[in-house]
This record gives structure tokens, C-alpha cells and sequence, in this order.
């Protein structure tokens, strides 16, 4: 990667840094996937993991568009982007998150609560790629790069409609599969109230998720009022 002179070398900074993410993920993640339990948690990570690719293609196309402004441009060379750590740093943040969900779901944990963990684990690469598409896209934005502007938000809609899942999954079932079954006996005067974890009763009834439930996987599961660099409101 050339110098970084101005918002344009910093943006394709930041397309290299998630090009290297994409590549970490499309890597990791079938091992990842093996380890969950239930199928539609399974689904929902190949659906994404499937989209990985999809991404790195987009990512691509940014660059080629830049590349194609550039020529003749003094002071600006063509840039090419690299499926491999270029330096000590790129790709870093996401290989740390990934290195630290390995040694988790790799540690002694029940077929209980792995799903929940996969969950935890994987929402944190979710976040790092929201946050990080998000820059790009701000940063195209404010150089009126519209194409780049066009394929990092569909990007963005994909990580965001991932992490809106993974919630769904996780508050519907998951988590609650993996609490303990224990109550809090908490007296309130002179009556004892038996409450479960998270305020459920403890023979209340638990929502399921089943194929029906994910009949899209990645799909909108929720709603969400996230703003855009651009002014606009992303609502399902």
C-alpha cells in the first residue's frame, strides 16, 4: 500500500484492511459453523459466510474504479489489493477476534452454551465489520464517490442484517438454553417470589427457533433505525 496523502489513499486503506477481514473469515468460519448446534444458527453463518466472497468481489470493484480515476493523475498510482497481511497491522484487529473466539470454542465448553458463545463470538466480528464499512462509506461520501457509495452500503445492509439475526437467534432460545436452572428466592415482605434468570418464571414457557423462524438466513430479522454518513435512516 502506497502512502496514505490524503482521504482517498485512506479510504483504500481502509478497503485493503477489510478485503484481508473478508479473506480471515472466509477462512475461519467453516470451523466455526461445525461447532454450532442448532441448524438454524448454522444457517445463518453460511448464509453470511456465502456473502463473505460477495463482499471481497465489491471491495474489488472499488478498487478498479479508483484505479480507473487515478490514471494520469500525478502523484497517484495504481493501488492492488492483497488477500495477505501487508504489514504487521493490516488484517490485525480482525485475526485478534478471531484468535480469541478459536481459543474459546475450542475450550471445555457444553453443547449447551456453545451456540451462545459462536453468537458472542461471532457479533464481535460483526461489530468490527459495521464499524469499519461504516468509516469507508463515510469517507466515500464525502468524495462524492457514489459507486463506492452504492457498494459499501450493501455491504453495510448485509453486516448489519447478520448482527440483527444473531440478536434474534440469541434472545429468542439460545441464551436461554444455556442459563442454568436455577431460581432467585427473593422475599418481598412476607411472600417469597421465585424468579428465574432474566426475570423469566422458571417454568415459563421458551420461544424456539426452527426453520421457519430463519426462513431466510440473514435475512431482516428485526428492525433497526441505524443512520447513515449520508443523513439517511436504515429501517426494515
Amino acid at each position: 500500500m502506497q502512502n496514505i496523502n490524503d482521504l482517498e489513499d485512506l479510504l483504500l486503506h481502509y478497503i485493503n484492511d477489510l478485503y484481508i477481514a473478508e479473506e480471515q473469515i472466509l477462512q475461519a468460519m467453516p470451523a466455526i459453523i461445525e461447532k454450532a448446534q442448532h441448524r438454524s444458527l448454522k444457517n445463518a453463518l453460511q448464509h453470511h459466510l456465502d456473502l463473505s466472497a460477495e463482499q471481497q468481489t465489491r471491495l474489488e470493484k472499488i478498487v478498479e474504479l479508483s484505479n480507473d480515476k487515478r490514471k494520469g493523475v500525478e502523484g497517484k498510482k495504481s493501488v492492488n489489493l492483497s488477500r495477505n497481511k501487508i504489514n504487521e497491522q493490516a488484517g490485525k484487529g480482525i485475526s485478534g477476534l478471531i484468535e480469541e473466539a478459536e481459543h474459546l470454542l475450542n475450550s471445555s465448553l457444553s453443547k449447551e452454551v456453545m451456540d451462545a458463545a459462536i453468537i458472542a463470538c461471532v457479533q464481535k466480528v460483526e461489530h468490527y465489520e459495521i464499524c469499519a464499512y461504516g468509516t469507508a462509506l463515510a469517507f466515500a461520501h464525502q468524495l462524492h464517490f457514489k459507486a463506492a457509495e452504492t457498494l459499501l452500503t450493501e455491504s453495510l445492509d448485509e453486516e448489519y442484517d447478520a448482527d440483527d439475526l444473531l440478536t434474534a437467534l440469541a434472545t429468542a432460545s439460545f441464551n436461554k438454553e444455556a442459563a442454568p436452572e436455577v431460581t432467585d428466592n427473593i422475599v418481598e415482605g412476607n411472600e417469597e417470589v421465585y424468579q428465574g434468570l432474566g426475570g423469566d418464571e422458571t417454568n415459563g414457557p421458551k420461544v424456539s427457533i426452527n426453520e421457519r423462524t430463519v426462513n431466510s438466513p440473514g435475512g431482516r430479522a428485526g428492525t433497526s433505525h441505524r443512520r447513515y454518513p449520508t443523513g439517511e435512516s436504515r429501517g426494515h
